[in-house]
């Protein structure tokens, strides 16, 4: 049996969930803001995240990276959690071995 993949998300799929988001929903990235975040912080937003970012930005919480006009050096930190994370577990089981 192999598996399905989802269908891409659209922009109106991607609206409908920011109505869901208790954030503040601003205008959306463009497509060189997008590849300028990605480029400055050596990722690619997958497809999907590319679709919601550009059908508005969450913002005004916390809770959500200022792609557009957040701090570079609080976005670097965000970024370097989960792989930080990662390796602290890494590191851990490592020891316990």
């Amino acid at each position: 049996m192999t598996a399905q993949s989802s269908p891409p998300l659209t922009l109106e799929a991607a609206r409908d969930l920011q109505r869901l988001l208790r954030a503040e929903i601003g205008p959306g990235l463009s497509e060189r803001e997008v590849n300028t975040v990605e480029t400055r912080f050596g990722f690619t937003f997958s497809a999907d995240h590319r679709v919601f970012l550009a059908s508005g930005l969450p913002n005004g919480s916390r809770r959500w990276p200022g792609w557009r006009n957040g701090d570079p050096e609080d976005l670097a930190e965000r970024l370097s959690q989960p792989v930080e994370g990662v390796l602290f577990d890494v590191e851990r089981e490592l020891a316990a071995g």
